[in-house]
C-alpha cells in the first residue's frame, strides 16, 4: 500500500534503502487499499503510475473492492496478477522482479519475468497454504490445499532467488521433500533469509518528535503492559485478557490494547462484564510514526499468538522488531525455533499451560531486579541492530550481486 496506509513497511523500506545504493525502483500494487474502503483508482483507467513523499514510485492496477477474506478478495488476487501480466510490456523493463509469495495467485508473476526478461525473485513472508492448515482453518487433505501445495512447490522452484522471512525456510523445504536431494525440484542453493526489521534512525526520530497525548501512556507511576496490532483469530488476544484478569488486584500494573480486529467488541464486552478494569482498550487506528512513542513509555511489550505448529520454522512478526528498537521487554505466549527473544536474551518466549502460568510470566517483569530489567531492556536494542532495515538491504544487494 502507499506508505500513509501501510504497516507493513518492510517494502516500503527495501525500496528506500535499495534507491541509496544506486538501484531505480517501481513498487507495482492493487488500487484497492487493504482494510479499508479506499481505491486510489476512482475512474476506469487500467491502472496509475503514482510517486509519494520519500520518493516512492509506484504502479497502481485497477483492481476490484472486497471487505472480507471472500471471493471478491480470491478474484483480486486472480485479477491483479492477470493483469499485471497483460500490461507489464507497457511499464519499464525490470533487471529484477522481487514478488511476494501469494500462492497460487502470484504464480503467474513467473510469467511475467519470462516475457520481460528478468531475474525472479520470491519472497516468503507467509506460508501458503501451509499457515491455513497449520490454524485449522482448512484440512491438509483438501483438495484445492494439496492442489495449492503443488503450486507452491512448482512458484518456488522457478526463483532465482527464494528468500524466506523466517529462519527455517530449508527446513520448511525439506519437510515438503520438495529438494533436487530429495527428488523435488527447488535448489537449495538458492534459498536464503532474511527476516523483516526494522529502520532505527526512523524509530528514534518518529519516538523523539511525534508525541502521543494519552493520560494512561504517560502516566509513569504505572507499569504498562502494551499490546499493538490485530485482534483477530490469530492474535488469540482472549488469552491474555484471562491473564490480566488474575492480575487487576496490583493497582499499578495495566494492559494498554491498540488495536483492531473482529475479535474487539467482544473482548471489550468480556472486560466491561467481569469487571477486568486493569485491561484498557485504546486506539483501534495509530498512524505508524506515533508507534515508536507509545512503545518508548512501555514497561512490558506482549506478543501474543494462538500457538500453531508453523512456528517450528521460526517468526518474522514486524512488530517484534519495533518492540526490540523500543528497548524495553517483550513477552511472548508462543514458543518457536530461531526464537530472538531466546537468542538475545529479551524476555520470555513460551507456550504457557494455563492463565496463571501466564499471569505469572507477566508479574516476574513487574517484580524483576531492576538491575536484570535493565539488562533486558539493554538487549532488547542491541538485538534491534541485527534487524536494521539499513543491513537488511545490504544482505539482500548481495544476494542480487550473485544471480
Amino acid at each position: 500500500m502507499p506508505p500513509e496506509f501501510e504497516a507493513r513497511i518492510q517494502t516500503l523500506k527495501r525500496a528506500q534503502y535499495l534507491r541509496l545504493n544506486g538501484f531505480d525502483v517501481t513498487i507495482i500494487s492493487g488500487s484497492f487499499v487493504h482494510n479499508s474502503s479506499i481505491n486510489l483508482i476512482s475512474d476506469h483507467k487500467p491502472y496509475i503510475i503514482q510517486e509519494y513523499e520519500g520518493g516512492h514510485k509506484f504502479i497502481h492496477i485497477r483492481t476490484i473492492a472486497y471487505k472480507s477474506n471472500g471471493i471478491k478478495r480470491i478474484y483480486h488476487l486472480i485479477e491483479f496478477h492477470i493483469k499485471l501480466w497483460y500490461f507489464a510490456r507497457r511499464f519499464e523493463k525490470p533487471d529484477y522482479i522481487c514478488q511476494a509469495a501469494t500462492v497460487p495467485f502470484g504464480n503467474i508473476g513467473y510469467y511475467v519475468s519470462r516475457k520481460l526478461n528478468a531475474k525472479y525473485i520470491v519472497d516468503v513472508v507467509d506460508l501458503w497454504p501451509e499457515s491455513f492448515v497449520a490454524y485449522g482453518l482448512l484440512s491438509k487433505n483438501n483438495l484445492l490445499v494439496k492442489l495449492a501445495y503443488k503450486a507452491e512447490h512448482w512458484f518456488y522452484s522457478k526463483a532465482d532467488l527464494l528468500i524466506f522471512s523466517m529462519e527455517g525456510g530449508k527446513e520448511y523445504i525439506q519437510e515438503k521433500r520438495w529438494s533436487i536431494e530429495q527428488g523435488g525440484k527447488v535448489n537449495l542453493n538458492k534459498v536464503f533469509y532474511i527476516n523483516n526489521g526494522v529502520d532505527l534512525e526512523d524509530f528514534d526520530y518518529c519516538k523523539n518528535n511525534y508525541t502521543f497525548n494519552d493520560p494512561d501512556l504517560n502516566n509513569n507511576g504505572v507499569f504498562k503492559v502494551i499490546y499493538i496490532g490485530s485482534i483477530r483469530l490469530a492474535n488469540n488476544l482472549m488469552k491474555l485478557i484471562e491473564a490480566a484478569a488474575l492480575l487487576k488486584d496490583i493497582p499499578d500494573l495495566k494492559f494498554l490494547i491498540f488495536g483492531d480486529g473482529e475479535d474487539r467488541p467482544s473482548l471489550e464486552n468480556y472486560c466491561i462484564d467481569n469487571d477486568i478494569s486493569n485491561v484498557i482498550f485504546k486506539q483501534k487506528w495509530v498512524e505508524l510514526k506515533y508507534v515508536p512513542f507509545i512503545l518508548s513509555k512501555s514497561s512490558l511489550n506482549i506478543l501474543n499468538y494462538k500457538p500453531s505448529p508453523i512456528f517450528r520454522f521460526g517468526g518474522s512478526q514486524s512488530k517484534s522488531f519495533q518492540y526490540m528498537a523500543s528497548g524495553k521487554p517483550i513477552c511472548a505466549n508462543i514458543s518457536m525455533n530461531y526464537c530472538p527473544i531466546k537468542k538475545y536474551d529479551i524476555g520470555i518466549a513460551e507456550e504457557f499451560s494455563s492463565a496463571k502460568a501466564y499471569s505469572e510470566a507477566i508479574k516476574s517483569f513487574y517484580t524483576m531486579d531492576k538491575n536484570r530489567y535493565n539488562q533486558l531492556c539493554i538487549n532488547a536494542r542491541k538485538a534491534a541492530e541485527q534487524y536494521d532495515y539499513k543491513s537488511l538491504t545490504s544482505s539482500f544487494i548481495r544476494l542480487l550481486n550473485n544471480i
